[in-house]
């Protein structure tokens, strides 16, 4: 085997965790692939208090948003100085990408650079009619993804709205996220069960409706509990005020942000993580809740659905309140309809996304930039 000395590059680690799915995949690609004997390193933006990972080389430079609202503003220039004076040493960039203003420089210099670029981009970069964010993709976003050695989607659908953002096909690939599996596991609980919501509390993530998943749940269920966590991203007054309008006062709770690596454990406390997300691509929320045993109320529109609707490794509504909420009565109501898909999705987990398969397979797309089979344009 071939040692690929890979330095990957990501927009935040932070203390809550509000980065979200990229940094959950770049720090375990980044252990996968050290204990597949490559030598990986993380070029990361950080909040100035979460702790370094272990297992693997970390550079974390001080980032922050110029604008509060968005991740699209996220800057940090002392990442653009290290990465222009160390970045010829490694043998090829890998950029966790998004159209803000730390990831997308460091793409566009390692382009300038010449450098092998591997792009993943996670579903942050698809078409956008907004004129300003048209002008950018013209200018920057296009011409990096154009140029990338090979670009890396979760889904069919990604890859064609990548495509459609000018990406050569033949530098397309599919990639899944990975999951380590741990050994905590949930268990069912025949008293007051717990129903987990854990993802940020976005409009697109749709905090509300999982409150209101609750009010109908309860009314049939008075001993079911409810927690959400995640960061505030504009929700939580909305989650807030639901959750007094529907009497869950004492029911109904929110937790706070959670720490970078508490997913899990969190999540093993609980008999159901409910995530009603619209416009989905790959929820890690819903790896985590697999690889523990975790039963899972998804929507239609993740890129998750098809395949855990035919593996029955999940239940998959249509978002409403009315046919979560009878999906999450099924599995608190039955034991063995609950230990069945427990089962389930600890194994389509481990089958699926080992760490160790999907690493392996990077390394792969790893050596076909660095060899230059793809045809880049440099």
């Amino acid at each position: 085997m071939t040692r690929i000395k890979v330095l990957q590059v990501l927009g935040l680690l932070s203390a809550d965790s509000s980065y979200g799915g990229p940094t959950v995949v770049a720090l375990g690609q980044c252990q996968a692939l050290a204990e597949l004997g490559h030598r990986a390193a993380l070029l990361t933006g950080w909040d100035g208090r979460a702790p370094a990972p272990s297992g693997f080389p970390v550079r974390r430079t001080q980032a922050w948003k110029l604008s509060r609202r968005t991740f699209a503003s996220l800057v940090s220039p002392a990442s653009l100085l290290w990465f222009q004076a160390r970045a010829r040493s490694f043998d090829v960039v890998h950029v966790h990408l998004a159209r803000d203003l730390l990831t997308l420089p460091l793409a566009w210099l390692a382009v300038l650079l010449r450098l092998p670029l591997v792009v993943q981009t996670h579903g942050m970069v698809i078409p956008d009619a907004r004129p300003l964010v048209k002008v950018l993709d013209r200018l920057v976003t296009r011409p990096v993804l154009r140029r990338a050695a090979v670009v890396l989607a979760l889904t069919e659908l990604e890859a064609e709205q990548l495509r459609a953002m000018g990406v050569p096909p033949e530098r397309l690939a599919l990639l899944p996220n990975s999951v380590v599996i741990p050994a905590e596991r949930a268990a069912f609980a025949e008293r007051s069960p717990l129903v987990m919501y854990l993802s940020r509390l976005a409009e697109r993530k749709r905090p509300v409706a999982f409150v209101r998943m609750a009010a109908e749940v309860a009314a049939r269920r008075p001993d079911v509990r409810f927690e959400l966590w995640g960061p505030d991203e504009g929700e939580l007054p909305a989650v807030r005020e639901a959750i007094e309008a529907f009497g869950l006062g004492e029911r109904c709770t929110y937790r706070g942000a959670t720490a970078p690596g508490e997913g899990q454990r969190i999540l093993s406390g609980s008999q159901v993580m409910v995530l009603p997300s619209m416009a989905e691509p790959f929820a890690l929320v819903v790896l985590e809740s697999l690889s523990i045993g975790l039963p899972c109320v998804i929507t239609t529109d993740t890129g998750l659905s098809d395949r855990l609707q035919t593996s029955k490794a999940a239940m998959i509504t249509d978002g409403s309140p009315g046919e979560m909420a009878a999906a999450v009565l099924a599995l608190l109501d039955s034991r063995t309809t609950w230990q069945g898909m427990s089962q389930v999705a600890i194994a389509v987990a481990a089958d699926q996304f080992a760490p160790r398969a999907v690493a392996a397979a990077l390394a792969a797309h790893y050596e076909r930039a660095v060899a230059g089979r793809s045809g880049a344009d440099r």
